[in-house]
């Protein structure tokens, strides 16, 4: 389990590459503004930001600002 500063060091950058600048990690949003969630964790860990599915949930769910949402899309 990440403490509480863990979890706010990600949701701020998680917020600032998802929302503002996703070109800083080379991010690829779609046309809605979507993340792939595998591709958002190697950028993230490429960056030295690493964290596991179970962990983002966290961090989705316990977000104050609820800024960041997770979902699962069926194809």
């Amino acid at each position: 389990m990440m403490n509480e500063q863990q979890k706010k060091k990600i949701s701020k950058f998680l917020s600032l590459v998802l929302r503002h600048q996703p070109e800083t990690i080379r991010l690829t949003l779609d046309q809605n503004g979507w993340a792939n969630v595998n591709e958002l964790r190697e950028k993230c860990s490429e960056n030295k930001v690493d964290f596991t599915l179970e962990e983002l949930d966290e961090i989705v769910q316990t977000n104050s600002k609820k800024g960041l949402l997770l979902t699962k899309i069926k194809q």
